[in-house]
Formats: C-alpha cells, structure tokens, sequence
C-alpha cells in the first residue's frame, strides 16, 4: 500500500547507503548524537484528492531532506558539503529511473537551498533539499 509514512522510509532507506552520510535515522530525532554528516528526511507540504470517477486516492507532496556538516572548520565543512551535494538527488533520480521506487508514483524536481541550518540548537552548515510533486496513489476499497 503506497503511504506518504512508507515514500519517507524509501528515501531515509536510501540516504543510509550512500557514502560519506554518517547517520539517516528512520525518524526526526533530538540529536544527531555527533555523527555528522547527518541527514534527516520529513513531509512538508501537500494535499490529498480524488476524482468522483476514481477509485484511487491521491497525494501531491513536497518531501524535504536536509544534509547537516558540523560547522567546525567552514572551508573543510564546505568541502565536505561538495563532495557530497549531488549524490543525494543522483540517488533518488537513479531510484526512479531504475524503477525501485516501491510507493513514489513519480516525482517532479529535486530543488535545494543551500547554507547555514540549525538542528537540535546546534549551527550546522548544509543543503536543505525539496522533492517537488511527489505523487502517492492509493486504492479506496
């Protein structure tokens, strides 16, 4: 069954193997027990809807990311922040493009904001991705 909970856990699933990510947890934690690069994955905006012809519900949704870097040593963070800034919507379009998405019908873009982030009252430097048109169909029985 396509859940918006079950689009999360896919994208938090693969953000835990890439390389160079520390920690991804499997839901919004406190802190990021010092493990940084961290990344956190959550809804941010969207809506449900059907057609009165349609057995199907569906969710439009925005899906954020944001990829935390300690901010210690700000040429050393940045670097860091580069090495890995395209990797996370390379692997979500690969996803898609080999399609092993399981509960994302499709998507639209994958826009960014980069810069200064706080986490847990923490100053940490990083990419706040956005996940645009994130379409979730689910069957009405």
């Amino acid at each position: 069954m396509a859940l918006l909970k079950n689009v999360v856990k896919e994208i938090i699933d693969e953000l835990q193997t890439i390389q160079g990510i520390r920690y991804a947890p499997d839901e919004l934690v406190e802190n990021s027990n010092d493990q940084f690069p961290f990344a956190v994955v959550y809804p941010l905006t969207g809506y449900f809807n059907t057609l009165t012809t349609s057995a199907q519900m569906k969710g439009m949704h925005s899906i954020n990311i944001e990829l935390h870097i300690a901010r210690v040593d700000l040429p050393r963070d940045f670097k860091t922040l580069m090495d890995l800034i395209d990797e996370i919507p390379y692997q979500i379009i690969k996803l898609r493009n080999d399609g092993l998405l399981n509960h994302m019908a499709t998507f639209g873009n994958i826009e960014y904001t980069f810069g200064p982030l706080i986490w847990a009252k923490v100053d940490t430097l990083g990419v706040t991705y956005t996940i645009t048109e994130v379409k979730v169909e689910r069957g009405i029985t």
